[in-house]
């Protein structure tokens, strides 16, 4: 396994999203999030509605999970909306209570407009439950806001006034590696090489050959959650880690499945020449991205935020390049289009 230089930062919300959407994995995390409530959940028939939910604010939020999954209680099933934002990053967002606020408000309105085009007479209107949760995979406990109170400015005698509303933390610094192994979970034990990325050589190869041990158990009875969890411990081994650690960590997931040897390796080798090939793409997009950059600057000195951040975000060589040539004949930056 060769890594690109520079790993991609959405690469841990995309590795959880990928394994939560095997149900399974998605029963996993519940019962280990809410014990008490995971039993009602009917994870087989749950439903990410990303690309379905009206809000333009998390189109460009690949981290958020909304899943309407059914819950059944002892007198009905009827659906309910949870809400996993994922935050990988040291530094957390202070804004995660809002945000969570304002996805489980805007669903809640969805229902009531619903319910508004329903011809008389109605029911009564009933809102779907909403369970938020922030999965936080950062190097040490959530150090930021938790409630909607918390975000207020004084007076203090406003905060009573606050939506209650305070979404569970679920942070993987607070499990250690041991525990999360000893699970008895796949997806716990996933999430054990995600905990020890930043571990010495020594610490990190006994946790992945311990997880990756812990995996092969899946072989036969959930071959697709095996194939995809070995898929992920390997790509994200081969981004995270030191490049010399890649033919060890091969041997290793090889090892663990003794019988599946080669096409382990085959695995291995194909998630190679991929992050080689897109290290080469982002490489070209770097390129096409600094030379407009400069030629903005050169014409104009001084470029203002909207316009470097969408520079910064196209990942379309084709566009950067038609918009460098429109640049050269620019007189403002008022005509510039990406």
């Amino acid at each position: 396994m060769m890594p690109h230089h520079k790993p991609p930062r959405s690469l841990p919300d995309q590795v959880i999203r990928e394994s939560l959407r095997h149900p399974a994995s998605l029963r996993e995390f519940l019962q280990d999030v809410v014990p008490h409530l995971a039993a009602g959940f009917d994870c087989e028939h749950a439903r990410l509605i990303d690309r379905e939910f009206p809000m333009e604010d998390w189109r460009s939020r690949e981290a958020d999970l909304p899943f309407e999954i059914p819950y059944r209680t002892a007198d009905e099933e009827r659906l309910a909306l949870v809400c996993v934002l994922i935050e990988h990053q040291s530094d957390t967002d202070p804004l995660m209570p809002l945000r969570s606020l304002y996805f489980g408000v805007g669903y809640w309105d969805r229902e009531w407009k619903k319910w508004a085009a329903l011809e008389p007479p109605r029911p009564p209107l009933r809102l779907s439950p909403v369970l938020p949760i922030v999965l936080y995979t950062g190097p040490t406990p959530w150090g930021s806001n938790r409630t909607m109170a918390d975000l207020l400015t004084e007076p203090q005698a406003f905060h009573a006034f606050a939506p209650v509303w305070e979404p569970i933390f679920w942070n993987l610094a607070e499990r250690t590696p041991q525990q999360l192994l000893n699970s008895g979970a796949a997806w716990l034990e996933l999430m054990s090489v995600l905990r020890v990325e930043r571990a010495d050589t020594a610490e990190f190869q006994a946790v992945f050959t311990e997880a990756a041990q812990h995996l092969a158990a899946l072989q036969g009875r959930e071959e697709v959650r095996w194939s995809d969890f070995l898929r992920i411990v390997l790509t994200y081994a081969s981004w995270r880690r030191p490049p010399v650690e890649g033919g060890a960590l091969t041997k290793i997931a090889m090892d663990a499945n003794p019988t599946r040897k080669e096409e382990v390796r085959r695995m291995a080798q194909t998630i190679a020449e991929a992050l080689i090939e897109e290290g080469r793409v982002e490489g070209e997009l770097e390129s096409n991205r600094d030379s407009l950059r400069r030629l903005l600057l050169h014409k104009f000195q001084q470029l203002p935020d909207d316009i470097l951040q969408r520079i910064q975000t196209c990942a379309d060589v084709v566009r950067l390049r038609a918009a460098f040539d429109r640049t050269l004949d620019m007189k403002s930056l008022d005509d510039f289009d990406l």
